[in-house]
């Protein structure tokens, strides 16, 4: 098992500069020949880099069929890596293209937003539209330039504590799981996982506003993230970073196309987990509105009606995972209650 080495470019305040170092990181690694996958925001950093073709610009409405489509691009060109620069789906788009065309992928951020950055998992569209989170391929260099994550905007930052605010839950949900026999815990993921979230801990009653102009924040967050997605790799799986509350990310996702950030929504699915397993509900609420992101339905644009078919349909997106939201076997009734005891005010 091998996990991806880090790169964070913090030297000083010019992304054309960060630029010219990814290029020269890029040729240390003897890849002379990349195949540039850019988003709008990662054009300035990707401007350096020379590939046997001019850089493809990231499509957002980008599908499975479209990354098989990129990765046959790439191969026929003769690219020896797939060069990513950019944010979530597109990091995803080319992990699942490198996959896809049997390349080598170089994953380059421009925001923090969750903790995909280098895990083996994609989560890309079908053709339906309808988000899967597929086995694709882990980057083996990853290049963050603090010079381009301090533009990127700061509910992205929120998004990124966000997803991590799952990683509790999510190992309680995988040791239940091991309770009852379903699954076996890998104890080095489980403590990836766990430092992970105590680096952002610190940060978590601090409005991520206050925090956005500080080089050391985004460190941190960045190690964080990276620290999950290695914690995934290790497992082989999502389940130390991935519970009941992804499960209500990803049935937002299919039922509603999706009402905020991939973070903001786990954060918010961190709810009903918290509340199923006796927690202070008010208390993790209180948390969400410091740190900017959704703790109520009409945030999301959904009323009681759309919670209770939310929490019946999550356990369907995740067939064959045992979390809290599958302990609980939720019917109608129980999870109407449910909603109005954790959100008396719908």
């Amino acid at each position: 098992m091998e996990f991806p080495e880090v790169f964070i470019y913090g030297s000083d305040d010019r992304e054309d500069a960060a630029a010219e170092e990814l290029a020269a990181q890029l040729r240390a690694r003897e890849i002379e020949a990349p195949f540039i996958l850019s988003s709008v925001h990662g054009e300035r950093l990707a401007s350096k880099l020379q590939g046997p073709r001019p850089p493809e610009r990231h499509d957002p409405a980008a599908d499975q069929d479209a990354a098989a489509r990129i990765g046959s691009r790439a191969k026929r060109s003769g690219a020896d890596a797939i060069v990513a620069v950019g944010g979530g789906r597109c990091l995803d788009v080319g992990k699942l293209a490198a996959a896809r065309a049997g390349l080598t992928l170089i994953a380059v951020p421009t925001q923090l937003s969750h903790d995909g950055i280098c895990s083996p998992v994609a989560v890309v569209p079908d053709e339906t539209g309808k988000p899967q989170s597929l086995g694709a391929l882990a980057p083996i260099y990853v290049f963050v330039s603090l010079p381009t994550l301090v533009t990127a905007p700061v509910p992205s930052l929120a998004a990124g504590l966000g997803d991590l605010l799952a990683n509790p839950l999510a190992l309680r949900d995988w040791a239940l799981a091991a309770e009852r026999g379903l699954e076996d815990v890998d104890q080095r993921a489980w403590d990836l996982s766990v430092e992970s979230f105590e680096l952002i801990a610190p940060t978590l009653d601090t409005d991520p506003g206050m925090s956005a102009n500080d080089p050391l924040f985004y460190r941190r967050l960045c190690d964080a993230l990276v620290l999950s997605g290695m914690a995934m790799i290790c497992s082989g799986t999502s389940r130390p970073a991935s519970g009941g509350e992804h499960e209500i990310s990803h049935a937002l996702d299919e039922l509603h196309g999706g009402r905020a950030m991939h973070g903001a929504q786990v954060a918010f699915g961190c709810i009903v987990s918290v509340a199923l397993y006796g927690e202070d509900t008010e208390a993790f609420r209180t948390r969400l509105r410091r740190l900017h992101l959704p703790d109520k339905p009409a945030d999301l644009g959904l009323d009681e009606n759309a919670m209770v078919d939310l929490l019946l349909h999550a356990p369907k997106t995740r067939p064959g995972r045992f979390t809290i939201l599958e302990d609980a076997d939720l019917d109608a009734t129980k999870a109407r209650a449910l909603v109005r005891d954790i959100w008396p005010e719908l």
